[in-house]
């Protein structure tokens, strides 16, 4: 007689498996309705749009139903903590408690891995004088005896800055593929291999997207073909999709290349070099022109049909020329080297993206550059995904899950729907955390500073920061939405309060939230990376200070196209596009202060419009019910 499959409530009852075998489990009436509904998604083939609360147990409520169902499954995460955490803590737990064998990996980027063709490539060119090459040599020859998929992060004693990795890591730019000499070694191919044959596997978003752009291109792909897509941490979608499913080409690509051709012909005795060196010359040179087009310009800004053209006719023109002799120089297409010839295709990919990215294109589509400190990075983004995603997603796998804290906005998912193309028959449900925020928190909202577009707004802002500091002790995560602003409040605060401060940008952003969490009462200034993503339950985070509604920049090209898109088809930007985008972000910021039911904390918004304006309702729709003072002398009361 055949056992009876375990059920979704038998593992996450009030009585069931993980309660009998998880210390401290607690049962969630919204994580088996979750789950539930996840599981209906499985078997109709639907898509899902799910919020599950900070703390409902969102991960255990889809990871039960998929494990359950016994499809090859994908699930993409927003960060790398939470990628470890299902592979390393949730699975194992699930697995402990019902016995089940779950047969599951984790994938990263290729460059997490090495590649034996580069590190013996490496090894042929370093000089034996180089110090400490060979302990470095031992050392890895040794990991490399036992590592199973030789994960850079295996290695502890390889610091995070160090350039050796660089050269030594795998990438699709140099990869020699079916003829290079490693390839039954290769730890890729048995990443590759081992993935192919597991239930379930564990990627980052940046992964996910980078390979489904692969995957249209039919060559290269990393992860094998799936039935279900379970996107955790899915407010990040659209930004991190717009970004894959566009091109994008940086000047520090065309100075790699012609450097690393360079290394490769520099000891060839039969070869004349003297063109070649012109035309690498000249790559590098164009390279420089690019950049220098951009001089007198922002760090961000749009390309229009003008500007397209004078870079086609000029700097592009001279990287082109380069890379196009350098593909097709006979001399160097003779030579018997693999290496060199994957560099020459490479060249000529190069050179075609370059064109393609300079093109000009429909209204869909959005030409721009970045400047950054050592280089020019030119783009050509999709300003709607929806239909790629439809091509490329919903219509390949059976179900798609997107699911996060934050992704509703004024109590529905109609923003998150139309920005990803999910359609009517798609399953949705908002869980709302089961934390007391009308106990556990206190929002202030002070009514007498002035709005932010007033030029006293920065120097009055870190005034009143300074006066709610005093108060809390410290203990202060403050989130600004300008570097502006956040160097206007630490100018004033460094010397005024008692309390150790600590700036995004000084350090590296684990050694901030090592040192903020370590210290009580210091406080952190940070800006928009740090909105999502960082976890400091306990009293170090025991107030959240925001300097103004996070709106995102109309400065920012692709913001400024997306409005002008909705304008263009008779929208209104503000209330379809800006608005929602802002309520995820201030939801986001809200889900650092509490992470767990012991948290309390005071929530800070120094903007007085969401008390003011007309749209400011639509942001109090979309927060839990929190208590709200405009008085100072009743956050004291609060901590009393």
């Amino acid at each position: 007689m055949s056992k009876t499959p375990i059920t979704i409530q038998e593992i996450l009852g009030q009585d069931g498996m993980l309660a009998h075998s998880l210390k401290g489990f607690e049962f969630r009436s919204s994580q088996i309705q979750m789950a539930l509904l996840v599981k209906e998604c499985l078997q109709k083939k639907l898509p899902a749009v799910i919020e599950g609360g900070t703390g409902t147990g969102k991960t255990f409520g889809y990871l039960v139903p998929v494990i359950l169902s016994g499809k090859k499954a994908v699930i993409s995460t927003g960060t790398k903590n939470l990628q470890e955490q299902i592979y390393f803590k949730d699975l194992p737990l699930i697995q402990d408690a019902t016995g089940l064998r779950i047969d599951a990996m984790i994938m990263k980027g290729r460059r997490n891995y090495l590649c034996l063709h580069r590190y013996h490539q490496y090894l042929s060119q370093a000089s034996p004088l180089t110090p400490g090459l060979q302990e470095t040599r031992q050392r890895i020859e040794e990991w490399l005896s036992e590592t199973e998929f030789a994960d850079r992060s295996e290695l502890a004693w390889l610091a995070d800055d160090d350039t050796l990795w660089d050269s030594i890591s795998s990438s699709s730019d140099q990869c020699l593929g079916a003829e290079c000499m490693f390839l039954e070694d290769c730890f890729l191919g048995r990443l590759r291999s081992r993935a192919a044959r597991s239930k379930i596997i564990i990627v980052n978003h940046y992964l996910f997207f980078a390979d489904l752009k692969v995957k249209k291109g039919g060559f290269g792909e990393i992860i094998p073909r799936f039935q279900v897509a379970v996107f955790d941490e899915a407010h990040k979608i659209e930004e991190i999709a717009t970004s894959y499913l566009g091109d994008s080409l940086s000047t520090n690509q065309l100075v790699e290349l012609a450097s690393d051709i360079e290394k490769e012909i520099k000891d060839l005795p039969d070869l004349d070099k003297t063109k070649p060196k012109r035309h690498l010359n000249a790559i590098k040179a164009a390279s420089e022109h690019l950049r220098g087009f951009f001089d007198d310009q922002g760090e961000k800004g749009i390309l229009d049909e003008e500007t397209l053209l004078n870079l086609r006719e000029g700097p592009a023109r001279e990287a082109i020329g380069g890379l196009r002799y350098i593909r097709e120089d006979p001399g160097l297409r003779e030579i018997e080297s693999l290496t060199l010839q994957t560099l020459l295709a490479r060249a000529g990919e190069l050179g075609q993206l370059l064109e393609e990215i300079l093109r000009t294109r429909d209204t869909g589509w959005l030409n721009w550059y970045e400047r950054r400190k050592r280089s020019l990075l030119l783009h050509a983004s999709p300003l709607d995904i929806s239909e790629r995603l439809n091509e490329l997603l919903y219509k390949k796998v059976q179900a798609v899950i997107f699911t996060s804290a934050t992704i509703s906005t004024n109590g529905n998912f109609d923003y998150i729907r139309s920005r990803l193309g999910l359609h009517d028959k798609a399953l949705e449900s908002i869980y709302p955390s089961h934390f007391d925020f009308g106990q556990q928190t206190l929002m202030y909202i002070p009514g007498d500073l002035p709005i932010p577009s007033d030029p006293n707004f920065g120097p009055q802002v870190a005034g009143r920061i300074m006066d709610i500091l005093k108060i809390t002790g410290g203990r202060a995560l403050v989130l600004f939405t300008s570097y502006h602003n956040l160097n206007i409040a630490y100018q004033i605060l460094r010397d005024k309060i008692p309390y150790p401060i600590h700036r995004q940008g000084d350090a590296p952003r684990t050694v901030l939230l090592d040192e903020f969490r370590n210290d009580i009462h210091s406080v952190l200034l940070a800006t928009s990376s740090f909105w999502q993503g960082i976890d400091v339950p306990g009293e170090a985070l025991s107030c959240l200070i925001i300097d103004k509604l996070p709106f995102d920049s109309p400065g920012e090209p692709l913001v400024a196209a997306r409005i002008n898109v909705i304008r263009n088809r008779g929208g209104n930007p503000f209330f379809e596009y800006q608005v929602p985008s802002a309520i995820i972000s201030l939801k986001q910021g809200l889900g650092r202060l509490i992470r767990k039911n012991s948290d309390r904390g005071i929530l800070s918004i120094l903007d007085k419009r969401i008390m003011t304006s007309r749209y400011g309702k639509l942001f109090f729709h979309s927060l839990p019910e929190i208590p709200i003072s405009h008085n100072l002398s009743d956050i004291s009361r609060f901590f009393d």
